[in-house]
């Protein structure tokens, strides 16, 4: 009985829920994904694609730039496992980027708007 599952101390682990646009940089290609939720060790995905388990990339979004391996893959979800864990202070550093992120997203929306009904976006798009 002196066994000790390590994945099931981690599956234990406090999980922000998170839904940050991300992308996944793989041998495979690049996937575009929604980072669903964060913990310490890792995050669960949401791809269109599955890559396969034990596969290394990087995982990219906002403040979010780390070496991950996939360890498990189901119905669209992929669950990565960062190469170096992150801090708690990045943790609640995350929160308050996802919390502004909805807000940064409609005021870029807004400018984009503007800019087109004022004819300001000549050249672009």
């Amino acid at each position: 009985m002196g066994y000790h599952d390590t994945r099931i101390s981690e599956r234990v682990a406090p999980r922000l829920p998170l839904s940050l646009p991300g992308t996944l940089i793989a041998t495979q290609g690049n996937f575009p994904c929604i980072i669903t939720n964060l913990s310490r060790t890792g995050a669960l995905i949401a791809m269109h694609q599955s890559v396969k388990v034990g596969s290394d990339g990087y995982l990219r979004s906002g403040p979010i730039d780390r070496f991950v391996t996939v360890t498990r893959q189901e119905k669209g979800l992929n669950a990565v496992e960062f190469e170096i864990p992150v801090t708690d202070l990045f943790v609640a550093d995350l929160r308050r980027y996802q919390d502004s992120f909805a807000a940064h997203e409609r005021e870029e929306l807004i400018e984009t708007v503007r800019s087109w009904t004022t004819g300001e976006n000549k050249g672009r798009f």
